[in-house]
Formats: C-alpha cells, structure tokens, sequence
C-alpha cells in the first residue's frame, strides 16, 4: 500500500467519522435549543408566580395548603413595602444649662 493510498484511507475514515458526528449531534442541538427556550419561558413566570402566591397567603392559605394543590414556595418573592420600625420616642433634650450626667459605668 502506498503512502498516498494510506492518506486517502485516513481522509476517508474521518469523513466518515465527521459525518457521524454532525448527524449525531443534530437531535441533541433540536432538543438543547427547546430546553433553552423552555427554561427561558419558565423564568420569566417567575415574578408573577412569586406575587401570586403571596397574595394567596396575604388572603389568607398557608404555605403548607398551597403545596398540597402543588403550589411550590417561590424561589423569587416579591420585595414588600418597608416600613418604619417602631421605635421608642426619643428622650427630651436636656435644657440649656443643664448638667449632663457622667457616662463612666457604674460599677468600674
């Protein structure tokens, strides 16, 4: 066999191989290109599905009620409103004049 019959052979046994290979991957890349739509779609439920089931809990289902009908907890909550915390009043500033108490601790 001659070194040009041996290339030739080479070429012949990638070709195939190449071929193989494209004809393989092509359900792969049909099915990798519909998971990624898919996944693309279920992200973007995300935020209504995580306002939905607060305001299921806020009428008043518990979480556990939500997911005996399958309701899973969300992965994304909804940010709520912040409120001020309550806090105690401040004290009444000292008069003009008045004489501040030391702030060395008591028992040093």
């Amino acid at each position: 066999m001659k070194a040009d019959e041996i290339l030739k052979k080479a070429e012949e046994i990638q070709a195939a191989q190449a071929a193989a290979k494209q004809q393989a991957i092509e359900p792969l890349a049909a099915l990798l290109a519909e998971r990624i739509r898919l996944t693309s779609e279920h992200a973007a439920t995300d935020i209504p599905y995580g306002e939905a089931f607060v305001a299921a809990e806020a009428a008043g289902w518990s979480a556990s009620e939500l997911a005996a009908i399958g309701a899973e907890e969300p992965t994304h909550r909804p940010r709520g409103r912040r409120t001020r915390a309550r806090t105690k009043p401040a004290a009444p500033a000292p008069e003009p004049g008045a004489e501040i108490p030391s702030q060395a601790p008591v028992n040093a």
